[in-house]
């Protein structure tokens, strides 16, 4: 049987072409040493080395034994570096789910930070309906999720990141686009443009919620799954929409982000995970996160 410490041993004596320096290099004494040389050949059925009182070579069945033991040891290098780093957190692959309305003006600043922090871990991004995410974090399919509250998982572990006022976002021709705050009531009027309610349930209902409390239903024109196709709707003057105030980062210049009055606080910022013991890189994750949203 033949083992890594033999072709580590036999590697150093390639490369020496001395058993006593090979042996010293090695940490041991060159009896044992040199026994352990033997061994490997015994084991192999030939000769590796040309052994004289003054010199040794390799022969070419050593010649070819040193490519293949010198790719074996790095391989086993490589994956011994691996299972550490993933044990640390510091490489494996992360799986992260977002709904539409938590991404807006979230998912760059995290994503860009993890890289600088983490760069030999995989990233897979999911977006999907936030109805969904639960279910993928019970069941393993995601590792943890950036989600709006309120967020009812009572099996899961839920840390409030960030908490966020509302604006609405208005094109720059609208008469109220200049107003440094706006009531929600004076909204009343207008079309509006926002995500459907199974990608973002929580924010959805908030909207709802804040217009119904100022005597009006919205009139919804338009619904769109993604932030860039809403935002694009509002500034083409189809509707005005209300999202969080972190969405105000990512607004076009054809269109202006109005803090609305008595949400600040309004709304959370959340991020999901399974209960129990954390997962060294869900939990370098939830670190980068809680600062991305300090800044």
């Amino acid at each position: 049987m033949i083992d890594l410490r033999q072709l580590e041993l036999f590697i150093a004596v390639a490369e020496e072409l001395h058993f006593g320096r090979a042996a010293a290099r090695s940490g041991m004494a060159q009896p044992p040493f040199s026994q352990q040389i033997l061994r490997l050949e015994r084991a192999l059925g030939v000769a590796l080395l040309h052994r004289t009182s003054r010199h040794v070579s390799l022969t070419p069945a050593g010649m070819a034994l040193l490519v293949d033991a010198r790719a074996l040891i790095a391989k086993r290098d490589r994956m011994v570096d691996m299972v550490r780093r993933t044990a640390s957190g510091d490489a494996g692959t992360l799986r992260i789910g977002f709904a539409a309305s938590s991404a807006v003006g979230v998912l760059p600043t995290i994503v860009r930070q993890l890289r600088l922090a983490l760069p030999d871990v995989s990233l897979q991004i999911n977006d999907r309906d936030g109805i969904d995410i639960g279910s993928a974090i019970r069941l393993g399919t995601l590792d943890a999720a950036i989600v709006r509250g309120p967020f009812l998982a009572k099996d899961l572990m839920v840390e409030t990141l960030r908490r966020d006022g509302l604006v609405a976002v208005l094109p720059v021709s609208h008469p109220l686009a200049k107003r440094a705050e706006l009531p929600i009531g004076e909204l009343a009027g207008d079309s509006f443009v926002l995500f459907p309610r199974t990608g973002a349930p929580e924010l959805y209902d908030t909207i709802i919620g804040l217009c119904s409390g100022a005597g009006f239903s919205p009139a919804i024109v338009q619904e769109a799954s993604a932030w860039l196709s809403v935002v694009g709707l509002v500034e083409a003057g189809l509707g005005i929409t209300i999202a969080p105030a972190l969405a105000a980062r990512s607004c076009p210049r054809g269109v202006m982000a109005i803090p609305l009055e008595g949400t600040f606080d309004r709304t959370e910022l959340l991020i999901a995970y399974r209960h129990g013991e954390l997962h060294p890189l869900v939990a370098r994750f939830r670190d980068i996160a809680l600062s991305a949203m300090k800044t």
